[in-house]
């Protein structure tokens, strides 16, 4: 919210579900944003004055401050420069290991899955279609989407040239399909 501080954004729902007082909120929100690079006096800054990278780093803060097993990091890196991907990649594995979180990290991005990923979960058309160790995964596919998506991606050591097209068209989302949804591509 744009009219919101982020301090205010961040200790808000510590206030009211967790019951607990400002001041301690408070506390636990500066403690957040030194944990994701920033200083506390980003807690008196509205949104706009933010840069996309340090609006991200209070996204990831606001994820921490409910000391949380799991985080869903839904393409955290979309719509940042390549420089800040990598601060917000290497943020988000500092925290995983030092809050002892598990990350769940959706990505389109092939590249940045197999460079931050243990395990991949290959989707298509809404179903898991291969999963798998990241190494092992992207050396050897075993699902037709998973070769034919991995043989689409540019590569810098590839020829120049036209990059591999999926032939077909996807299925309509709406109606169910039985067995495999890239069966008929």
């Amino acid at each position: 919210n744009p009219l919101r501080r982020v301090g205010d954004f961040l200790t808000e729902s510590l206030r009211l579900n967790a019951r607990m007082t400002k001041e301690a909120a408070r506390a636990r929100a500066v403690r957040m944003l030194e944990a994701v690079g920033l200083p506390a006096a980003a807690l008196r800054q509205y949104p706009g004055r933010l840069s996309g990278g340090m609006l991200q780093r209070v996204m990831i803060a606001a994820a921490l401050m409910g000391d949380p097993a799991l985080i869903l990091a839904d393409e955290p890196t979309t719509a940042l420069d390549v420089t800040t991907q990598a601060e917000v990649v290497a943020l988000l594995g500092e925290l995983r290991e030092g809050f002892g979180t598990g990350l769940l990290f959706v990505t389109h991005d092939l590249g940045l899955a197999a460079a931050i990923s243990d395990r991949v979960y290959v989707m298509y058309a809404g179903r898991i279609v291969e999963t798998g160790p990241a190494e092992e995964l992207f050396a050897r596919p075993r699902h037709p989407y998973t070769a034919a998506l991995l043989d689409s991606t540019p590569r810098l050591d590839a020829p120049r040239g036209r990059l591999a097209a999926i032939e077909g068209r996807p299925p309509s989302l709406r109606e169910e399909v039985a067995g495999c949804p890239f069966a008929a591509r």
